[in-house]
């Protein structure tokens, strides 16, 4: 007898190594997620758990309970930036994502303490950090491995979207990109010089927020400059569009063309005809 548990000992000494090089495959992946959106850093992180066959809503997770919104750690997000959801002004920095599923709606919660395994026992309401309520989507094709995405974003917002089985939904996320831009540009434009003023000018551009003040912004870079550049009439003819003064945005555009070929560059010449084919197609000048 004592030879046979010998002998057992030693096979079990001889796999353990084995199996500890191999490793075990994680059933619910973890996954993370990095994106600069506007000026806003976002770091999305959560196990992706699947339904092998398994009843999801309603079953595996139970309907009108908290859940984690995932598998494992707590699924968080991170933002550099403060963010809004509904009316709700949320400090940047770290979260962990509830949500309590129910057929039509679910209640989703942004919560302080991170560092749980599952859900509390007990929802703290001081670490609530925003809730909101959003409807039930029904998707057409099964979904087999859980998914969280950031969808559908600009520079000013974006769709937190989540997605298992045949359920989805959507919590739109406002950022404060335009605030925090505001403040650098009048900041900035104290003491400016002819880059500052040409970066204000093509954020206006850009936004489409403010055309006036980018054609302010775009002449007062001109100004500073000792010679233009045509990169400077290029965002001047773009701005001159916005405000629908196509007819003085085709003599900048033009001259800013001539000034492409006279420096060679040939992305200033494809770009200039570009936007001359498109004041001709816009205003009808003809040729």
């Amino acid at each position: 007898m004592k030879t046979i548990i010998a002998f057992l000992l030693l096979l079990i000494t001889a796999f353990q190594p084995a199996y500890s090089q191999i490793g075990r495959l994680a059933p619910s992946p973890l996954q993370e997620t990095k994106i600069k959106i506007g000026v806003t850093d976002i770091t999305l992180s959560f196990s992706r758990p699947s339904m092998r066959g398994r009843e999801i809503f309603g079953g595996l997770v139970p309907y009108n309970q908290w859940w984690r919104t995932g598998a494992n750690r707590n699924t968080t997000i991170e933002f550099s930036e403060e963010i809004t959801i509904g009316e709700q002004r949320i400090k940047k920095g770290k979260y962990a994502i509830f949500s309590k599923p129910n057929p039509d709606k679910w209640e989703i919660l942004l919560y302080k303490k991170t560092d749980n395994w599952n859900v509390p026992k007990t929802i703290d309401s001081t670490q609530i950090a925003a809730s909101i309520t959003v409807p039930v989507k029904t998707i057409a094709d099964t979904l087999e491995v859980m998914s969280i995405s950031i969808d559908n974003f600009t520079n000013y917002e974006f769709d937190l979207s989540i997605a298992w089985s045949t359920s989805k939904v959507t919590i739109p996320v406002q950022l404060i990109t335009r605030e925090i831009m505001e403040e650098k540009i009048s900041s900035t434009l104290n003491g400016p010089s002819f880059h500052d003023y040409y970066a204000a000018a093509v954020y206006e551009m850009e936004s489409g927020h403010n055309f006036n003040r980018g054609l302010e912004w775009i002449e007062l870079s001109i100004k500073h400059r000792e010679t233009p550049s045509w990169w400077d009439l290029r965002a001047k003819a773009i701005l001159l569009m916005g405000l629908n003064k196509n007819e003085e945005a085709l003599k900048v555009a033009q001259k800013a063309n001539s000034m492409a070929i006279e420096e060679n560059h040939d992305f200033g010449i494809v770009e200039m005809k570009r936007i001359i084919k498109e004041l001709h197609d816009a205003s009808n000048f003809g040729s």
